[in-house]
């Protein structure tokens, strides 16, 4: 009776081991994703110091991008604001992931800095 119940448990282990692998990668694939994320914001908020400070496009997009990852820098001005917005994309390494939140998926952060735009002496005249 004993023989059984061993040869039971090994079939409902190896059953069930492609379920747990897929959670595991899952959990790591995740922890990438935050990790991902955590880092493009700590580069996004240096280059939102750069961008209130001097308005450069060009200077702010090569600090963003200075790690080999390749993220697109976008603004949008309004009256007295811009709207500084990033994206970047990631691939999941976990099989079937990737169906269920889109390929490649789009990490997105924006913010909302003041902007005023300075006045040259020839337009003041």
């Amino acid at each position: 009776m004993k023989e059984k119940n061993k040869g039971q448990a090994l079939i409902e282990f190896v059953m069930l081991l492609p379920v747990l692998m897929l959670i595991l990668f899952a959990i790591i694939d995740f922890g990438r994703l935050f990790c991902e994320k955590m880092s493009l914001e700590n580069r996004f908020h240096e280059v939102l110091l750069v961008y209130e400070k001097n308005h450069n496009y060009d200077e702010a997009l090569s600090l963003l991008n200075r790690e080999g990852k390749e993220a697109t820098l976008e603004t949008n001005f309004f009256s007295d604001y811009a709207q500084v917005g990033v994206e970047m994309e990631f691939s999941f390494l976990t099989p079937g992931l990737h169906r269920i939140l889109g390929k490649p998926y789009v990490i997105r952060i924006e913010r909302t800095i003041p902007y005023e735009e300075e006045l040259d002496q020839s337009d003041a005249n």
